[in-house]
């Protein structure tokens, strides 16, 4: 069997990256005040590996996610997202658990949080629904080791709630994670992504 037919049929159906889901209705109320991360929340990485030959991704998730936000008139002035590691699945149990244990030591390090440390004007989000993407500055916590981080997320308004979404590439040495080494035949790189996909509804 070849390397492809091998990561096709061995290494599974992954899901699609995170992102702001299904349509959105017009605005309505206030964007200022304190928010709430909402249920339909979801936070997980992806990584990219070469299995037997083939080059792969995989993504693990959870809507394990909790936080709070705070809009003072049309400005975001802070924001922390809280994700329950050990919760992050893919689709195997083998790599989640190496993944627990061996990788993130959820033991130790039972989550990852996502602090803003600059704030955001959100006063050209569009009220119809319409999606814009904003530069976001903050701090990434993994596996016990904070780094400053920089990316674009998008974001919109739909109905009373606030949706946004995005990716944070990460080296995985500068959060002292260490990639698997148990099978010879899978390679994981050494950078990938934590993706994010956070709706906010009022508190």
């Amino acid at each position: 069997m070849g390397p492809w037919a091998y990561a096709k049929f061995f290494h599974g159906d992954q899901p699609d990256a995170l992102g702001l889901t299904g349509e959105a209705s017009g605005a309505s109320g206030s964007l200022a005040g304190n928010w709430t991360v909402v249920p339909e929340s979801a936070a997980g990485y992806e990584v990219w590996e070469t299995l037997n030959g083939q080059r792969v991704f995989v993504r693990g998730q959870t809507q394990d996610v909790t936080g709070t936000a705070t809009v003072e008139d049309s400005t975001l002035t802070a924001g922390t997202v809280e994700v329950d590691v050990a919760s992050i699945a893919t689709d195997s149990e083998r790599r989640d658990a190496m993944f627990d244990m061996m990788i993130m030591n959820t033991g130790s390090f039972p989550t990852a949080t996502f602090e803003l440390t600059e704030p955001i004007d959100l006063s050209t989000v569009p009220e119809d629904g319409s999606t814009i993407s904003v530069p976001v500055a903050g701090k990434l916590t993994l596996r016990g080791q904070t780094r400053d981080v920089t990316s674009t997320f998008d974001i919109r308004r739909s109905g009373e709630r606030l949706e946004t979404a995005g990716a944070i590439d990460v080296a995985w040495t500068d959060y002292q994670v260490q990639k698997p080494t148990t099978f010879p035949n899978i390679v994981v790189e050494d950078a990938g992504q934590v993706q994010f996909s956070i709706v906010l509804g009022k508190s």
